[in-house]
């Protein structure tokens, strides 16, 4: 079996896992499967102008080294010292969501997803995985069935709620195996079926 062939389906493995480990509740699995600084070491970070008066100015690149943190001042004052110890590069944007930065940020979210979510399950489709070097990118449709809270009374579950979203998935090769560098998902629209009523006067 070739390497490159053995890398597809160990990615394949921890993106399996990630989804496993978030139906399980398992904060702890899923904070496993996340890059952290330590991953990052040798990474780079290019972080755009954010001059509140409009000035352009140069990009800040940065690596995650955490003695050498985020360069200059971060807008709000803190030297960028929690971003740093966050890692530089670590990202996940939810249904509805920002774009959260930083492994603190994205686990919190997932913490509080786990909190107000009792029962979900994903059924993967149009998975596919590509390997590149140390870099691997999967893309998938989530079919997410979830329920929330159950009734005060009865043991039965909340109402079941089906979702369908759209997935990206990117993975970094580790000493440990392969873990999540960004994770992005976006929920697809349901048709309308009135094509007609959308057509622009000519």
């Amino acid at each position: 079996m070739t390497r490159a062939r053995t890398d597809v389906e160990q990615v394949e493995l921890a993106n399996t896992a990630f989804y496993e480990a978030l139906e399980r509740g398992d904060f702890d699995g899923v904070s496993d499967l996340w890059l952290d600084a330590a991953d990052l070491a040798d990474a780079e970070t290019y972080t755009g102008p954010q001059d509140p008066d409009g000035d352009t100015g140069a990009g800040t690149a940065t690596t995650g080294d955490p003695d050498h943190p985020e360069g200059p001042d971060s807008p709000d004052g803190d030297d960028g010292a929690d971003a740093a110890s966050d890692g530089p590069a670590i990202s996940c944007v939810h249904p509805g969501w920002p774009v959260l930065t930083g492994r603190g940020e994205v686990l919190r979210s997932y913490a509080l997803i786990m909190a107000n979510t009792e029962y979900i399950q994903f059924f993967l489709t149009d998975l596919r995985v590509s390997v590149a070097g140390d870099t691997a990118l999967v893309t998938c449709t989530e079919n997410i069935l979830s329920g929330g809270p159950a009734p005060q009374e009865g043991d039965e579950l909340g109402p079941l709620v089906g979702q369908l979203v759209v997935a990206t998935n990117v993975f970094r090769r580790t000493a440990d195996g392969w873990k999540l560098w960004s994770h992005h998902a976006s929920p697809v629209l349901a048709e309308s079926g009135d094509e007609e009523d959308d057509e622009t006067p000519a």
